[in-house]
């Protein structure tokens, strides 16, 4: 699961999150594409609690 511009306006809509321009940025452009393979060659994938609790962090700094 990756964010998308969706994700991130359901978030403010839906769970009242107070996301900026400036973080919707950063957040698109960490959280936007699938994790790379681990050293060990593992393909990894963000689950939605994985999502919301780096956005939340995110949003917090």
């Amino acid at each position: 699961m990756i964010v998308t511009k969706k994700y991130i306006r359901d978030l403010r809509e839906k769970s009242f999150l107070k996301i900026s321009k400036e973080t919707e940025k950063r957040i698109l452009e960490k959280l936007g594409k699938e994790p790379g393979p681990d050293d060990d060659g593992r393909i990894h994938t963000y689950t939605e609690q994985d999502l919301y609790e780096q956005i939340r962090k995110m949003i917090r700094n």
